[in-house]
């Protein structure tokens, strides 16, 4: 049938319930767990409570990009899963997507819609940023509705993704190393979209999804560590899918607000957010000049 990746760092609890609902709904799919260095006991629960579920222990943390390359080694079957450890099914939701996925053979990926825990309804397909929408956020502009975009302009976050393995082979690959966490789905999305493969999202498909479990919280909280790496993560997109153009307006915009975050962090001390946010931007910019990588997580 298809062969499920899920990831987890430090959510016993909830890849507990991940689990108990795969095993309720989707019995005969292969599951592969990959743990990134857990230090919740989130392994000894895996294997003790679901012998069923092959587990891939990490001695260190490889962030969402790297595990799930991991985990890709050891799939069995044409169709791959990539399932956050964060979700919870309700029905056989995945079989669904999965015949969503044959009934078109140009399709390479789908995503179930997204529900959070308090009923309401959570993004998955989002529109390729541009510079234009860096200067509307600037001006302080409305961002352009997803909704308006055709589906070829938009990527599928990696909370649940079901792809077509022809298409990853054909796309280059899974995952790109050289990205931690955040924007490796972006860029997948962009990948197999170069390569002729169509992406879609399945409306009328649910699961639910609790949301920043292992990134410690929403974006709104995001610590400033993650915070560095969603900064590279968008600098090193813009690098492999925009022209080299777009690549020098968004080093300018990106300059500017943080040269107004740090004076505003300078003049205002009540608002240390404002200083932390300049100092992080300020290590990913120079890194980037030299080829360096913000520090790594968990390890």
């Amino acid at each position: 049938m298809a062969s499920i990746i899920i990831v987890s760092f430090n959510t016993k609890q909830l890849t507990r319930n991940c689990l108990a609902s795969l095993r309720k709904h989707e019995p005969e799919m292969e599951v592969i767990v990959v743990d990134n260095a857990s230090h919740d006991g989130s392994t000894e629960m895996v294997a003790a409570e679901f012998p069923e579920a092959q587990l891939l222990t990490l001695n260190e943390n490889l962030g969402f990009g790297g595990a799930n390359n991991i985990g890709y080694q050891h799939v069995t079957h044409d169709v791959v899963i990539l399932l956050n450890s964060d979700t919870i099914l309700n029905n056989n939701a995945l079989t669904r997507c999965v015949e969503r996925l044959h009934s078109d053979p140009a399709m390479g990926v789908v995503s179930p819609a997204l529900r959070g825990i308090d009923g309401k309804p959570q993004q998955c397909r989002h529109r390729f940023p541009t510079v234009g929408d860096h200067v509307r956020k600037a001006l302080r502009g409305q961002p352009v509705s997803v909704a308006d975009v055709p589906e070829d302009c938009c990527w599928l976050a990696g909370t649940c993704l079901v792809l077509r393995k022809e298409a990853i082979e054909q796309a280059g690959g899974l995952f790109d190393d050289n990205l931690f966490m955040y924007w490796e789905d972006a860029d997948l999305s962009s990948r197999l979209l170069e390569a002729g493969w169509k992406l879609s999202e399945c409306k009328d498909i649910e699961i639910v999804h609790y949301g920043g479990a292992s990134g410690g919280g929403p974006d709104s909280v995001r610590r400033p560590d993650l915070h560095a790496w969603y900064t590279y993560g968008r600098h090193h997109w813009f690098s492999k899918h925009r022209p080299v153009r777009e690549r020098f307006c968004l080093w300018s915009l990106e300059v500017l607000d943080t040269f107004r975050c740090l004076i505003r962090g300078i003049l205002r001390p009540n608002r240390r957010h404002e200083w932390v946010h300049a100092s992080t931007m300020f290590r990913v910019l120079v890194g980037r000049l030299f080829g360096q990588k913000p520090s790594p997580i968990g390890k």
